[in-house]
């Protein structure tokens, strides 16, 4: 039976070849770029074994097919991983076998986990099948590596993740724009980082433009930022929130929403560093597409939706501007390692590109640094 992973040409030949033998291996590690489809198809996979006889959607749900994800940065084996494998041990319920899915496989930590799944991936139990999904093979403990059968993915092309876009249900020329501009980072993010991407495309275009001062934009950034932060929950945190939910008044019930708190502080202070980190990936990206502009390219220009905008405001005249641009946002997410305010860091971008839009040469000295005398 063929196993479709979209824009994946290799992987669909190992899994499909793979899930057509008559005693199917046992065994899987699918690994590769976050993003790349490893997900969509281990549910493809889980199918094909379950039942062979006729076509699923991925999504479907099956009592023969379970998926473990882990809470925070480990599988917990008491709360998550020991009552699946007990499940794995027993006959299939509907279908010809039994699939468990483990999301996250590097996050398997001895004692948490990894040796009891070592013991089912050197004896399985009749009939079953364990499918690990990582997007970093090399965090993956070695033993466990080394007991799989690999699967590889790869970076798909931009027409390729175009295609996944629209059937997710975007639209076609917005898909295409992400496509282009971000690659397979337009898979991997969610609503709050596409927010946040198409914050900082404002924000170039406005430094294009001499729009509002920067101290202004970033402030409105900031605060739509963390704001978003709070509206976009991740799945962990979620779970967690259940979790001390269903535990309010009963034993546990503390520790379980105090982990949900903690969670949520780390989410939020991680989301609003990251955050600037996606703002200026896409402020490079526009100030990319206004290059190919300036120098009588638009052909090559990314995202189309921002052209007029950027023809309307961009000449040959300020190519050496944008190329310095480039420049400084490299210069401005260097220090992000070494400033832990990355919001100083961006206004002081900003006034550099003001001061080049100006065509005077921006300082060099790092926001917040002493002037040698």
């Amino acid at each position: 039976m063929s196993v479709e992973v979209p824009g994946q040409p290799l992987a669909q030949r190992v899994l499909s070849a793979a899930a057509g033998r008559p005693s199917p291996p046992q065994q899987f590690l699918l690994h590769g770029p976050r993003g790349a489809g490893k997900r969509r198809a281990a549910r493809a996979l889980a199918w094909a074994l379950v039942d062979p006889s006729r076509a699923h959607e991925p999504h479907e749900e099956s009592l023969d097919i379970t998926t473990v994800m882990a809470s925070g940065t480990t599988i917990r084996l008491e709360d998550e991983l020991e009552p699946v494998l007990a499940a794995l041990a027993s006959r299939p319920v509907v279908g010809e076998r039994r699939v468990m899915i483990i999301d996250g496989a590097e996050r398997l930590r001895p004692q948490e986990g990894a040796d009891r799944i070592l013991k089912v991936l050197e004896e399985p139990p009749p009939l079953s099948h364990v499918v690990l999904v990582t997007d970093s093979i090399s965090d993956l403990i070695p033993t466990i590596r080394s007991r799989c059968m690999l699967v590889p993915f790869r970076t798909p092309g931009w027409r390729a993740i175009r295609d996944q876009l629209v059937a997710d249900g975007d639209d076609p020329e917005d898909a295409r724009a992400r496509a282009r501009a971000d690659g397979l980072l337009a898979l991997r993010v969610g609503p709050f980082e596409r927010r946040l991407r198409d914050l900082g495309s404002g924000l170039a275009l406005a430094a294009l433009e001499g729009g509002a001062s920067g101290s202004e934009l970033v402030h409105d950034i900031q605060s739509a930022m963390e704001g978003a932060a709070d509206d976009h929950p991740s799945e962990d945190l979620e779970r967690l929130r259940a979790e001390a939910a269903a535990l309010e008044g009963k034993r546990g019930g503390k520790t379980a929403a105090k982990r949900a708190e903690d969670e949520a502080r780390r989410q939020r202070r991680r989301l609003v560093t990251e955050g600037w980190q996606h703002v200026l990936d896409a402020m490079a990206s526009v100030f990319a597409d206004a290059l190919a502009v300036a120098v009588g390219a638009p052909a090559a220009v990314r995202d189309r939706r921002a052209l007029p905008r950027l023809q309307a405001c961009v000449g040959p005249e300020r190519v050496a501007e944008l190329e310095a641009g480039l420049g400084e946002i490299q210069r401005a997410r260097s220090g992000f390692r070494l400033n832990p305010l990355p919001d100083l860091w961006v206004e002081g971008l900003l006034d550099r590109l003001a001061i080049a839009r100006r065509g005077g040469a921006p300082p060099r000295r790092a926001p917040g640094a002493l002037s040698s005398s």
